[in-house]
């Protein structure tokens, strides 16, 4: 294997001097134009965002199969067409009756029926939590600035309350403690490890008062949506094993933390003050009070589609492998209140990005060496479940996939907004800048990336090429599906910008010519694996990890 490593940028070097010539043709069929028709009807309104389960879906998923069919793409299961449905099983809040009681000895109850979200998912029809409530503060145990909301309380077995982020300036804009994983809107997920070490029965979470959001729903409806129905494959019989003996962390209504609160003498807004300018905790034990939160859930069954289309290839011998190309082409759907999750980059892109894709390879004068397929995949924002169940059900034999190239938001480049966005986490890249992920399990599926690459002018940002990175890209969109069968896998993406999975993540804000540099290059990579006329040998696979 290592003497085969030292050759293959020569063999590279020579194959891509050759195949440079030979793909001018197809390359040039990719246009501004077409990648904008497509993309105006599939991010527009009518199609409702998308949602998994919704009309919209339906509609964008006969769009790609009629684009196959006019393209000349071969179907792999002529019985359902370019279709592949799967089912998903589906439980969704039963909000009417579901609630939160407080109950007060000698008093009358008191009913909440503002919004609130469980995790993890919920088990069964029925969740039931009751307790006494500790408000903890920030939920916070820091050496380095010599802070613990724990020091003088007991958590074991009650229901503890904290709110986000950690101390903050009077303005609310910044932590006054020197530790960045404490500032971001998502500051809980540091928390909670050692929260649990002190076995409580549930953790409710509530928004610091000076954050300006009331609510998770506040912050972004789009998250609160998604926690509102839980999904799993129903092919799937055996437990999630994020549903264990976990305590339940539950994001609450600040409505619902100041009842709990009253006769206390303080408000929440009262203690983020105290704490933020003593720096000092102002834990307690609320007195007289139960708590008690029932959730009752619905059960469903929805159908939803995958699309994939062939080319075969015309080697005698490769054309039994197949390089398959990938995007997502579900989204959030509404927001409940006029607005559409249009996802015009997400993943809008990715979906036209193999449109196009697929008619430059029609359009290539000698057909390539191995088969290519075209795998449109739904239901990836709410668990990866499209791409799942084509890895556990391929319509091509699974050894023969000899590569996956993943394209999930191409549309975007970095801008001035961006740049001055309070947006959590934006990895949006500039320029010719494309953010890679994958090849780590093939040193030649790198080698022709990088290849790539340069001869496109191009330039890859592998930041978040680590499967350890803190931020998880490498998991979070379905190339993973692949990777996980030991299937090497390139993932390529512009990154997250300040309209992530937001009503503003629209059309109009799609850069078009970063958006056909990138489906060009993502053509090229593809091309370039294709004609490869040695084995994609996986050196490093995904379960010797």
């Amino acid at each position: 294997m290592k003497s085969f490593q030292k050759v293959a940028p020569i063999i590279l070097i020579a194959f891509f001097s050759i195949s440079v010539r030979a793909q001018k043709r197809g390359l040039e069929s990719i246009s501004t134009h077409d990648l904008k028709m497509h993309m105006e009807f599939l991010a527009s309104d009518e199609l409702e965002g998308r949602n998994t389960g919704e009309p919209g879906l339906q509609i964008a998923a006969r769009y790609l199969a009629v684009q196959a069919r006019q393209l000349g793409l071969q179907p792999a299961d002529p019985e359902n067409d370019y279709f592949q449905p799967f089912t998903i099983l589906e439980k969704e809040y039963d909000r009417e009756n579901s609630k939160i009681i407080i109950i007060t000895p000698g008093s009358d109850s008191v009913i909440n029926k503002d919004l609130f979200y469980i995790l993890p998912a919920v088990k069964g029809e029925k969740i039931i939590v009751e307790g006494e409530v500790v408000f903890a503060g920030y939920g916070i145990t820091d050496d380095n600035n010599e802070y613990n909301d724990f020091e003088d309380i007991d958590i074991k077995d009650k229901v503890v309350l904290i709110m986000n982020r950690a101390p903050m300036n009077e303005e609310g804009t910044e932590t006054q403690f020197d530790n960045d994983k404490w500032n971001r809107m998502l500051s809980f997920q540091h928390k909670l490890e050692y929260i649990y070490s002190l076995h409580p029965k549930a953790v409710m979470l509530v928004f610091d008062p000076k954050s300006g959001f009331r609510s998770i729903g506040d912050m972004n409806p789009g998250i609160a949506n998604y926690l509102e129905k839980t999904r799993s494959l129903k092919m799937d019989e055996h437990d999630n094993p994020m549903q264990g003996d976990t305590p339940k962390t539950i994001f609450i209504h600040r409505s619902l933390a100041d009842q709990l609160l009253e006769g206390s003498g303080r408000t929440l807004k009262e203690l983020q003050l105290a704490i933020d300018r003593s720096l000092a905790p102002q834990s307690f034990l609320i007195s007289e009070k139960i708590l008690k939160i029932e959730l009752q859930m619905k059960e469903a069954e929805i159908v939803v589609p995958n699309v994939f289309g062939l080319i075969e290839g015309s080697d005698p011998v490769l054309k039994e492998e197949v390089v398959i190309y990938l995007a997502h082409f579900d989204h959030l759907g509404t927001d409940g209140k006029g607005g559409v999750f249009n996802g015009a980059d997400d993943n809008a892109s990715g979906t036209v990005a193999l449109i196009e894709i697929a008619e430059a390879f029609i359009k290539e004068k000698k057909r390539l060496k191995r088969s290519v397929g075209f795998l449109w995949v739904s239901a990836e924002e709410i668990g990866l479940f499209g791409s799942q169940y084509f890895a556990e059900n391929p319509l091509v034999l699974p050894e023969k996939i000899a590569a996956v190239i993943n394209i999930d938001m191409v549309g975007r480049t970095k801008t001035a907004e961006d740049e001055t966005s309070n947006k959590e986490g934006l990895t949006i890249m500039g320029g010719d800048t494309v953010k890679v992920i994958g090849g780590i399990q093939s040193v030649v599926l790198m080698d022709i990336n990088k290849q790539t690459l340069k001869e496109m002018g191009m330039y890859g940002d592998y930041t978040y090429n680590d499967p350890d990175h803190p931020e998880q890209y490498f998991y979070r969109s379905d190339h993973i599906s692949f990777a996980r069968k030991d299937i090497p896998v390139l993932f390529y993406s512009t990154g997250t910008h300040r309209d992530y999975h937001e009503i503003t993540d629209v059309e109009e804000r799609i850069d078009y010519n970063k958006f056909l540099k990138m489906t060009r290059f993502c053509y090229k990579a593809g091309f370039n694996v294709a004609q490869y006329k040695d084995p994609i040998e996986v050196d490093n696979p995904y379960s010797s990890w």
